[in-house]
């Protein structure tokens, strides 16, 4: 298998195979924490195929000093912010978990599987608008260290910050969350 460094530099010399490994090598992980961060798989996949865009436009400039992921999340999460700070803030629900939080707040009786299904939506719904209510830059660090289990320096490069910050960050959001979710977190 052929390393990332040596597909940057081929794909610095406009090779476009190169190109395709990388992307079907690093696409869907970098999808995934966008998706944590946004919350929406539309806005996700357009920010992820920026990612690449920019990867194709920047690998003539690439310095072999870096881990090829730490730049993609670097570029991934700043993507993310920007986005979320251009656009107004607005839940993602799907119309199942929106019903069925309805369904409960109304006091719904039934029992059984489907009682317990529509309590388990209920929670990712919950879930869900308590991610959506944290700053992307908390949801980018709890993506980044919960999904994507990456060490406190490696998120410290990705965003920027320093190691002491982001801990700082991942304590205010886990307290966040927990306060959002009624204390149970």
């Amino acid at each position: 298998m052929i390393d990332d460094s040596e597909l940057m530099r081929r794909l610095a010399n406009g090779d476009r195979q190169a190109f395709a490994s990388l992307l079907n090598r690093h696409s869907r992980l970098v999808l995934n924490v966008l998706y944590r961060i946004v919350l929406s798989r539309d806005d996700a996949e357009d920010l992820c195929q920026e990612v690449f865009e920019r990867l194709w436009v920047h690998a003539p400039q690439w310095r072999d000093d870096a881990k090829l992921t730490t730049w993609l999340y670097r570029v991934a999460n700043n993507l993310a912010i920007n986005f979320r700070q251009r656009v107004q803030l607005r839940y993602v629900l799907n119309d199942g978990l929106a019903a069925a939080e309805l369904d409960a707040e109304a006091g719904d009786e039934s029992h059984g599987a489907e009682s317990s299904a529509c309590s388990s939506e209920v929670a990712d719904s919950a879930l869900l608008l308590a991610l959506a209510s944290l700053p992307s830059n908390y949801r980018a660090v709890l993506a980044f260290r919960f999904y994507r289990d990456l060490p406190v320096k490696d998120i410290a490069e990705i965003m920027g910050l320093s190691a002491k910050a982001v801990e700082s960050q991942l304590g205010r959001a886990k307290a966040q969350l927990k306060e959002h979710l009624g204390g149970s977190a």
